[in-house]
């Protein structure tokens, strides 16, 4: 299984590994099907001039993809929900 894990410059390293070891723990009863993940972290702005963080996780499994989009304050939230969306998606 191979983790990507990309971000705009707003989203710092320790994010990143901290995406890359969640999605991996997440993963890993079922790395065997597992191809390839890829994590994109940025950050949105909502309508109300708030800024949050989006997370995007796409799983290929095989022939087949899962694709989880999720938001939040910041990054950890953001990815927190998304492996929360994997675990019961994959």
């Amino acid at each position: 299984m191979r983790i990507e894990v990309v971000g705009d410059d707003t989203i710092d390293r320790q994010a990143r590994t901290y995406a890359e070891y969640r999605v991996f723990s997440a993963l890993t009863r079922c790395s065997d099907q597992v191809r390839r993940v890829r994590v994109r972290l940025r950050q949105v702005k909502l309508g109300s001039g708030y800024e949050s963080t989006a997370c995007t996780v796409t799983v290929a499994l095989g022939s087949d993809s899962v694709r989880i989009r999720t938001r939040g304050p910041h990054a950890y939230a953001a990815i927190s929900r998304a492996v929360a969306h994997i675990a019961a998606s994959v």
